[in-house]
This record gives C-alpha cells, structure tokens and sequence, in this order.
C-alpha cells in the first residue's frame, strides 16, 4: 500500500497526489450519556455544525488504549508526594489495579481537504510522482505552500468552529493517528502532546520553524490473513468468509500482527426520530473498541434542491412505467416517491438546510482472526432490529482501511454505500459527544462500564468548590446497593489524597465505621453514645471516652458555644422561638458561655439562681435536672469526660446507634409530636448537635473538612440539621468544607434547594419502580425512559445475575452516576487500595447457619 502522506507541518498534510488536507480535534461539550435538555442541546449543535459543512469533510472517531500511568499522571496531578506518602501508596496499588484492566479512551478528529490553487496541486504531484520513480525521498512542502494552506485552514476553522468548539490538531497527534492505525489493540501507542510520540517508530525534526515527516515504519498489508501458517484453506473458496485485513508492522521486540475488519454501513431507515437513533454513540459503548468515520460530500441548498427535483422526475415517470402492470405500483417506489416529496418540503422551508452524501465505515480488530471476526459479527448484529445493516466488503479492507486516514479520497466503496441525509438527519445519529466523564484529575474512584467498554471516573472532591460550582454528593439506593461503601470510600480519598478532616455519623450497632478510621492513616476519635441497658447487646469495645457537652467543646468560642447550645438545648427541650424558656435559656447562655467553667451542669446553677426571680428559669431548671437522671446523657453531663477535641483528631465517628430518634408517625403532626418521649427528643438534638460541631471543625481550619451523613434523614430531619447541611453545601466552597450523604431516597435528603444543589449524584439498585422512577428524575433522567427503569431495577449489582455468586460479588458496587458536568454514566465504585483498607469498608452480615 503506497504512503500518501508526504510531509506534515502543523495541522497540514501534504499529499503526493498533491492535496492539503487541514485536522482539527473537536471537543464536544455535552455527552451522549445525557437525556433530557443536554441530549437535546448535543444534538442542537451537531445540527448546527452539519449545516456548517461544505464540500468534502472527514469526522472520525478513534478509540485509544489509555495505558495505567496516562491515568495515574491524573490522580497524582497537584498532589505533593513528599507531604502525602500515603498517597503516593494509595496510587502505585491502584496502577497494579489498572494492568488487569483494558482501559480505552475515545477522541474525534475534523479532517477536510483544501481548495487550493488546482495548477499547484498538480505540480506537487508530478514532482512527487517524480520523486518516487526515482526513488528520492519526498521533498517537504515549500514555506510558502504552508503559509497559504494555514491561512485557508484559518478561514475554514472558523466557518466551523461555531458549535463544536475546535482546535488545530498538532503534529504529534498526527503522526499518532497515522503509527496507531496499523497496530489497532496491539501495543498502541499513546496519544501525547510532545515532540515524539511513544512507541510509533516516527519522529519529529524541527526545521524552519515547523516540522515534516521523516519516518515512518513500514507496514506489510495481508487482506484475508493468506501469510498466516498451518491455517491454509483446503477450500479455496473459504477464503471468502476471511473478510479481515492482516496488518504485519515490524517492532523492536519482533512483528506486530494486528487483525483488523471494516465495515460500511449499507442500509439504514427512511425515517429518523430523536432520541432513539443515535448509532454512532451506541459505537462507542459496544463493549469493545470501535473506531469510525463519516465521509461525508455536503451539497448547499440550492444544489440538493436541484439534485432532488432530478431523483423527483425519475421517480414520478415510473409511475408510467408501471401504468400497464395490473399488480400497480411497487409499494417501495411509493414510498421513495413520499421520502422526496418530504425531503423537497424541507429544503425549501428552510435556506439554511444542506444534504450530506454520506458513507461511515467502521473498524474493529482482535489479537486473532477469530477474535476480529467475531467483534465484527457483533456489530451488526447489534444493529439489525433498527434497519441498520452493516456490510463487509470483500476485497474492500485496504480501501476502507485507508478511509480512516487524513489524507486519503473516499474510495469507490464508500461512495457506492453512501446515504443521501439532510443535515438535521444526519445529526441525529450523534457522530461527536463528549468522552469524558468525571473529574479531569482525583482519586480513581470507578470505572465507567458504559454498554460494557472500561473508562476510569476520577473523582476529586474539591473540583466544584475550587470551580465555582457548589459540591456536595449524595448516593441513594435501597438497602444493601452499596451506599455505605461509597461513603466510606470518599472519606478515604478526603484523608488520603487531601489529608482533610472527616467528620461522620455511624448509627449501625456493628460500628462499621471504627475499622474504617482506624484504618486510614492520621488520629481518629470514636465517640460512642452508650445506653447501660443495653451492656449485654454491645460490642466488648465500646466505652464512654468523650464528652459532647456544646460549652465544654467549645469553651473559649463565646459566639460558637452559645449559638450551638442553645439550639441543641432548644431542640432537646421543644422550646418555642418566642417562648418565655426560650428567653430564660438565651440569658442563662450568655452568663455562663466563655467562663473557664463552662458547662452544661453550670447553665442547670446559672437556671436555678435565675428561677428565684424568674418562673420560666426555675421550670428549665428542674426539667434538665430530671433529664440529666438518665444515663443516656451522660455525654452532655458527666464531667468526668474529656471533651472531643476538635483539632487533634483527623477523623470523628460519632458512634449514636443506641441513641433513639422519632419515627415519621411521631413527627407527622403537632398532636403526634407533642408525645415524643425525651430520649427520642435528645436524640434529635444530640444529632443536630453532631452537625453543628461537624461545621465547626470542617468551616474553621484550612484544612479540607468532610461531613458524611449516612441515613442522611437522621440530620436532616430537622429544620435546624437541614440548614446546617444546606450551609454545607451552599457554603462550603468557601470554607474548603464539603458533605456527602446517603440514604434510601432523595425525599429523606430535604427540600428542593438541597437536593438540586447536590453536585455529584449516585443512584443505586431500586427494585421498587416508584423508588427508581424518583431517583432517576433526581439524577436528571426522564424517569418514564424503559431503557434507564431496566438498569435501575435489573442491572445494578443484580441480586440474582446469569452467572454464579463470585460474579454477584464481582458487580457489587454499580451505581448510576450524574457527575459534575451534568452527565450520566454507570460507574462500578473501586475501593481505594490502601493497606487494610479494602476490608474494612465492607458491611455485608456474615450469619452462621445451623447444622
């Protein structure tokens, strides 16, 4: 296969048939994983650049092997190792992690020839032509062909550029794109912006201010794989299902074999509708690599017009033909007749309308024959049930192979499959969207597994407040989905990677959380909540170490101490705003908030001095002598407690499961809630006060703060945590604080504003339909959408899947997940690979059975 490509400069490729060719990467904003108003917006500016489109113009997708340190260079990005050890440990366990995986990435490329001076162009080519007859080396391009051809490129660039923001691809990429295509699957190289590019065997040399081409490896192309041994046909005409194109690229380490097949789409529907049509983003998540390309020929208005009245006559004088046949009309002319008629209408109601001749071919490879074959029967199967056909031509694949390349005309092949679309059709089939997802740098949290294709989601948990963005994140599912894992997953990171302050509420009795904290690095405190009735229920080490008392924690923050005890005290109390008590307390508060004796028991004196003068004193006074009698509050009253102490721990576990909290019936109405029993009373207060201490540590240092709430409607529940955790999220950004929730549905996370500011949004598996249909409209998804409903209810972390319970066990952790740009993907969580970590954070019940 002769090399058409003679020289490179910039984005430029001179061709020996003497064409320029101009390439640019495109960068889509909105994904095609998105619904609703995003998806309508992608396909809104694909339009856009469709009707943009003149003359010849090539749009390619490729996906790359991303190899583990292009992804660990992420995780590590900012991060001072020598400050976080841990970190630097963390990310080497998770690049053993990544060499099990094939991770892939995806990236598109705008190439289209340049309409230049027709008598230059022939010139270049008998002087290439020449050159190559007499075995010279080709010639670089002349400073001023590449001066002209960058200002064409210029022009066209911008007549572009509108929808779709563009930028000119570097030589670099180029030589990428041109070494990769041999070697599809095997040994890629990798895409980098650098002067050499890894493991192509092609270099770059610098000269006159710009850069050509000076080697490339040679490739030796086998269409049917005929070179490979011990596998010759006793059929000769066998060699008719060996549809594949064999490439053989000589590499340091020996022959690389890549086997590769193409296909072209030959059929497709006569009717469009979106969403429901978009093929070529259900490409790019088949499973396996993909790579594709439109050819496309753009016509204007006024010439589809002209072309169609001509296809309109040919198509009404059949009716003559066929006036003497008693059988009438084929029912597919008729129906041709009508696609024109509709067709004419549409490019006569709008100037602004083009038509596109287009023909997409489509690649896919294997390391074997057999592996390729199958890939390819794969895809078109995939797409029959939608009247799309795939096709592989035989004695085609140098041709289609060579239709991939910048540089190269679109070959008969191409052409004789080609569909004639107007721009709006044609971009119904979404042939750009965003590839990425997550953060562009942060902890590997997940992997994305997208109609099974592997992408990392990279999480960083300050990206949406160091982006102007508010923060937050929220995982929602039923029980045993995989909430609390997530949770405790980001705790490690915030430790890990931002050595920040995590603050948490455990209010299960097995104490989940005290394995986590303890496994992590830094000092972690367990502040457990111990009823004494219940020794013989509890865990051997649970103890009373610290006291919660609000003027004893925060002794010497007179605004701090007085704000939060009086709200923990109101709360406890069910004391009115405008209350006589409520009055009472404030003073008491003010009298005794600040002294070197501060506490609790001192506000009870500083009450009953003032209940000699005051009624409302006296009676707050006795009440709390009463309340201080149960041993459950004794973290508010025991002065023999050394309060938490708010600066030397890394990581809080409030330990509250044995504290009760009202039920729903309790607090549905004033009748119902005036019967609360009190210890259900000081539970609501004692977690409010978690949250309020939580903000202080969180909102009062520099360092990265981290609430997490799990069974989020224990803080939430109240008016009072409800602001606090909205403070959070609204706030936070500006304080380096952020908070993450969990629970079984959004309504238990609070009102409107609350939810909607949550930035990063985890659904989990809801086998109940109502339950998935209201996650999924909290996560931005059209909840009647079948598609979604299936993958909430049936496809995440399946109780029952086809396989065994080792492949149960192998997609735990498969959460919908609505990032911070807005988009969906479904991500299967990761734990971070830090010592015993990967232990601790599991919650599953091991239940001895009986014999």
């Amino acid at each position: 296969m002769e090399n058409q490509i003679q020289d490179i400069s910039g984005n430029l490729v001179f061709c020996a048939d003497g064409s320029v060719w101009a390439v640019w990467r495109a960068h889509p904003r909105e994904s095609a994983r998105s619904t609703g108003k995003q998806l309508h917006e992608l396909y809104s500016r694909t339009v856009t650049f469709m009707k943009s489109l003149r003359g010849e113009v090539m749009l390619t997708s490729l996906c790359e092997q991303v190899q583990p340190h292009a992804i660990i260079r992420r995780c590590l990005g900012g991060i001072d190792l020598d400050e976080n050890p841990h970190w630097a440990e963390t990310v080497h366990n998770a690049w053993d992690q990544l060499d099990d995986l094939d991770v892939l990435g995806r990236s598109y490329w705008i190439a289209k020839p340049l309409a230049g001076d027709g008598g230059r162009a022939l010139l270049r080519a008998a002087k290439a032509a020449l050159s190559a007859g007499l075995g010279l080396p080709p010639r670089p391009a002349s400073p001023q062909a590449v001066a002209e051809a960058h200002e064409l490129a210029s022009v066209i660039e911008h007549e572009l550029g509108g929808a779709i923001p563009l930028r000119p691809a570097t030589e670099a990429e180029l030589l990428w794109w041109l070494s990769r295509a041999p070697v599809r699957g095997i040994r890629e190289p990798q895409l980098e912006r650098e002067s050499t590019v890894h493991n192509t065997g092609a270099t770059l040399s610098r000269g006159r201010s710009r850069a050509r081409l000076v080697t490339l490896r040679g490739t030796v192309f086998d269409e049917g794989g005929r070179s490979d041994e011990g596998k010759r046909l006793g059929n000769p005409l066998q060699v008719l299902n060996k549809r594949f194109l064999k490439c053989v690229t000589p590499d340091d380490e020996g022959l690389i074999e890549s086997y590769q097949a193409f296909l072209v789409l030959a059929e497709m529907p006569r009717a469009f509708t979106f969403p429901g049509h978009e093929i070529l983003s259900r490409l790019a998540n088949i499973g396996f690599g993909v790579d594709y390309a439109l050819r496309i020929a753009a016509k204007t208005n006024d010439e589809a017009r002209a072309a169609n009245r001509r296809r309109t006559r040919d198509l009404m004088s059949q009716d003559d033909e066929h006036g003497g046949d008693t059988a009438g009309v084929p029912a597919d002319v008729h129906s041709a007749q009508e696609e024109i008629q509709h067709k004419n209408a549409r490019l006569g109601a709008s100037t602004t309308e083009i038509e596109l001749e287009v023909g997409i071919v489509a690649c896919v490879w294997g390391d074997t024959a057999d592996e390729c074959d199958a890939r390819a029967k794969t895809l078109r199967q995939m797409f029959l049930g939608g009247e799309y056909k795939w096709e592989r031509p035989l004695g085609g694949q140098k041709q289609l192979y060579q239709a991939l390349l910048p540089g190269y005309r679109t070959p008969l092949v191409v052409r004789e499959c080609s569909q004639n679309l107007l721009s709006s059709d044609c971009a119904m089939l979404l042939p750009m969207s965003s590839a990425e997802f997550g953060d562009p740098s942060g902890a590997l949290f997940g992997m994305v597994l997208d109609g099974g294709a592997i992408t990392p989601f990279l999480l960083d948990p300050t990206y949406g407040p160091t982006h102007d963005s508010s923060g937050g994140v929220a995982v929602i599912g039923e029980l045993g989905s995989g909430k609390s894992v997530v949770l405790k997953n980001i705790a490690a990171v915030v430790r890990l990677m931002l050595d920040g302050r995590v603050i948490t509420i455990d209010r299960t009795r097995s104490r989940e959380w005290e394995p986590v904290a303890k496994a992590l690095p830094g000092n972690c405190q367990v502040v457990d909540i111990i009823d004494p009735t219940l020794d013989s229920e509890r865990a051997a080490t649970t103890e009373l170490r610290h006291s919660c008392d609000p003027l004893r924690v925060f002794r010497g923050k007179t605004k701090s101490s007085t704000g939060i005890a009086e709200t923990f005290f109101a709360s406890w109390l069910d004391l009115e705003s405008n209350s006589a008590e409520r009055d009472a307390l404030g003073r008491a508060l003010d009298a005794v908030s600040g002294l070197p004796t501060a506490s609790s028991n001192a506000l009870i004196d500083v009450l009953a001095d003032h209940g000699a003068a005051d009624p409302a004193s006296r009676g707050l006074a006795d009440r709390l002598r009463r309340l201080r009698r149960d041993p459950i509050t004794r973290p508010i009253f025991d002065p023999d407690l050394g309060p938490v102490d708010l600066l030397a721990a890394d990581m809080v576990v409030f330990c509250t499961n044995e504290v009760p909290l009202p039920n729903t019936l309790e607090m549905s109405n004033e009748r119902m809630a005036a019967r609360i029993p009190p210890r259900k009373l000081f539970g609501r207060a004692f977690h409010l006060l978690i949250a309020a201490i939580a903000k202080e540590i969180c909102f009062g240092t520099q360092r990265w703060g981290q609430f997490i709430c799990d069974e989020a409607y224990n803080v939430t529940g109240t008016p009072e945590g409800q602001q606090i955790a909205l403070e959070f999220v609204r706030d936070g950004r500006k304080h380096g604080a952020d908070a993450a929730f969990g629970s079984h549905s959004e309504s238990d996370l609070g009102d409107e504003v609350l939810c909607g500011l949550i930035a990063v949004r985890m659904l989990g598996r809801h086998r109940d339909g109502g339950l998935a249909r209201r996650g999924l409209a909290w996560l931005g998804v059209d909840p009647s959408d079948a598609r979604y409903q299936e993958i909430v209810t049936k496809d995440l972390s399946p109780l029952n899947p086809a396989g065994s319970e080792e492949e149960r066990r192998a997609r735990a952790g498969e959460f919908l997940v609505r990032d911070h740009a807005g988009r969906v993907g479904k991500v299967k969580i990761l734990t971070q690979p830090y010592r015993t970590l990967p232990q601790a954070v599991l919650t599953t019940p091991t239940i001895g059975r009986r014999s």
